[in-house]
């Protein structure tokens, strides 16, 4: 007798890309547009960049959240965190990637409410600054290499 199998259900994300940018022994976090979060620059990859380069989706991304005269020089992922928004039945897989401010007047969009350079030694992070448990527990453990 054959066994039967069950097809397994598999998640579905979008995938983010966010940069955490550095100027000197500081690191540039925004506040959503609610003004309750923490947020990093980046967003989701758009349904027409399947196979665009990386680094064009989040220069795009941030273009559109920091303006067109922010300068940086994008290094390498350090860290991932998952989001999920069960009453949009959205889940977002993000990837970090560090990078050095370079220049440029730094102008937000609508879809960020403040912005501030944060030193990590001199402030206490706490989980309700971020959207998940996962997310602050991914930012305090990356943290600590700089306390």
């Amino acid at each position: 007798m054959a066994n039967e199998t069950t097809k397994k259900a598999y998640a579905i994300y979008h995938v983010g890309l966010k940069v955490l940018l550095k100027k000197g022994d500081e690191f540039l976090f925004l506040t959503d547009a609610v003004g309750k979060h923490f947020d990093l620059p980046g967003g989701r990859i758009d349904d027409v960049e399947h196979t665009t380069p990386l680094t064009e989706v989040i220069a795009r991304e941030v273009g559109e959240e920091l303006g067109e005269e922010v300068k940086y020089k994008l290094g390498k992922p350090v860290f991932q965190f998952r989001r999920h928004f069960e009453s949009k039945g959205l889940h977002i897989f993000l990837t970090v990637y560090e990078a050095d401010y370079l220049s440029g007047e730094i102008k937000l969009s609508a879809e960020h409410s403040n912005l501030q350079w944060i030193n990590p030694r001199k402030i206490d992070l706490k989980e309700e600054d971020f959207f998940h448990k996962e997310e602050f527990l991914a930012f305090k453990k990356y943290f600590e290499n700089f306390v």
